[in-house]
């Protein structure tokens, strides 16, 4: 069963979609939102050195977030959170924008349904994973790249794989760092082979 603490930072995954779409919609341009997530990464990682350092700032943080924080992150590490801004920078200025755009929807998507369908459903382990949930985070990055469709099938398929992939391996790394760079590296690649 999932607990209130995982359902809580799944919410907060979901509102990591509002850089994508922000992409997109709000600020189109890569060196403006390239900035834009620089300024919201450095006022997390201040954040987060603050909670680490301030007595004061950790007894307001834990009260209000302790319940959904990891265990390493309680202990005095970046929270996923800022770990997803971070990323976001290179993602974003590096790679072309609609492999961009994917790689962020599918570290956001991805990681849901694998956390959701694994703990709910879940019965084959993969180390600290489950087939299931890897299935999940493949068929919603499957599904969503269908949506978003803007990039070769081959392409889009190739990165949700790899997302998934990356999603399921036992490297103790955030996830949020290793779906939007091992997807997005591979749509990069793919799509290099299509003319």
């Amino acid at each position: 069963m999932i607990s209130s603490g995982e359902i809580g930072r799944k919410l907060i995954h979901l509102f990591n979609l509002s850089i994508p779409i922000s992409y997109v919609y709000i600020i189109p341009y890569k060196n403006q939102m390239t900035i834009t997530m620089i300024v919201f990464a450095i006022l997390f990682v201040i954040i987060d050195l603050a909670r680490m350092r301030s007595g004061f700032v950790k007894k307001i943080f834990n009260k209000l977030f302790n319940f959904m924080m990891r265990e390493h992150e309680i202990g005095g590490r970046f929270t996923g959170a800022t770990w997803v801004l971070i990323i976001s920078v290179p993602i974003i200025y590096f790679f072309p924008k609609e492999i961009a755009v994917l790689s962020l929807v599918y570290m956001s998507l991805g990681d849901i349904a694998a956390a959701i369908i694994g703990q709910s459903f879940g019965k084959t382990k993969i180390g600290k994973k489950t087939l299931e949930g890897s299935i999940g985070c493949l068929t919603v990055c499957a599904v969503a790249a269908l949506i978003i469709n803007n990039v070769p099938l081959l392409v889009s398929m190739s990165g949700a794989v790899m997302a998934t992939i990356f999603e399921a391996l036992p490297i103790n790394i955030d996830d949020n760092i290793l779906i939007p760079i091992g997807a997005g590296t591979t749509m990069v690649v793919v799509s290099s082979f299509i003319v």
